[in-house]
């Protein structure tokens, strides 16, 4: 059980939250928070309910999860709007498509002429390609993969051997994995979860549209660190904390 660590996590990710503060949205004394906090006292149910509210978290997590231990790894989730922006991206169908469709574009960009220009670094994305048959999948082993990379405004490749598309501005779910690749892909598949959580416990929806990517991967390093962003499009009505520029 980890609802007291859980709850003194929660304070600290909502802005140094104190007990007092808790206690007043929550309709109890500071005391009875500090008794949950150090197990000498547990919620009732519908108390339960109202700390899932506030923290935008489900239940079976705040009483089972680890949060701090799981924070080390995961970002918390956020709602931002994504500038608009303009993609080169390349399906593959393979065994392998993540590494045969990512070997693809890192030959495109120097192709293209993008690697070539000075003072930019390439904006990788990455996500599933859903459309590959039952008998590709189930007889041949094959899965589907894209890669891409967002472009320069006003940049045109010198070779045209990938599909070339735009988006305009959209609300994003997202949040940052650590080390993404140690093990095996459990963490990134979490990392899902974790947003369609939020989103289900924060009353949001997850969207869909024809022009926009309702999902998306950034992977890049930083201090010598692997980290990947994962971005699930949604409706927030207008709840959006920050505006992220791909590049």
């Amino acid at each position: 059980m980890f609802l007291g660590s859980n709850l003194q996590y929660l304070r600290r990710e909502s802005g140094g939250m104190t007990q007092e503060k808790l206690a007043e949205q929550i309709g109890v004394s500071r005391q009875t928070v500090s008794k949950w906090e150090s197990g000498e006292a547990y919620p009732e149910l519908h108390k339960l309910m109202d700390l899932c509210e506030i923290f935008h978290c489900r239940l079976d997590d705040l009483l089972r999860q680890d949060m701090a231990a799981r924070a080390s790894i995961y970002y918390p989730v956020q709602i931002v709007q994504v500038a608009g922006f303009r993609r080169a991206q390349y399906v593959i169908i393979s065994a392998n498509p993540e590494a045969d469709s990512a070997a693809y574009m890192d030959s495109w960009i120097q192709k293209s002429g993008l690697g070539q220009m000075e003072g930019y670094s390439p904006v990788r994305i990455r996500w599933g390609f859903p459309y590959v048959s039952a008998e590709q999948k189930n007889r041949f082993g094959l899965r589907g993969h894209v890669s891409g990379c967002v472009l320069p405004e006003g940049f045109e490749p010198a070779d045209q051997s990938v599909q070339i598309l735009s988006q305009e501005a959209a609300e994003y779910a997202v949040t940052t994995i650590r080390d993404p690749f140690t093990g095996d892909y459990n963490r990134i598949a979490q990392a899902y979860h974790l947003i369609f959580e939020y989103l289900s416990a924060s009353g949001f929806k997850k969207k869909y549209s024809e022009k926009i990517l309702p999902t998306f991967e950034r992977v890049y390093k930083k201090g010598g660190i692997t980290y990947m962003d994962v971005y699930i499009h949604c409706e927030s009505g207008g709840k959006v904390s920050k505006t992220i520029q791909l590049i």
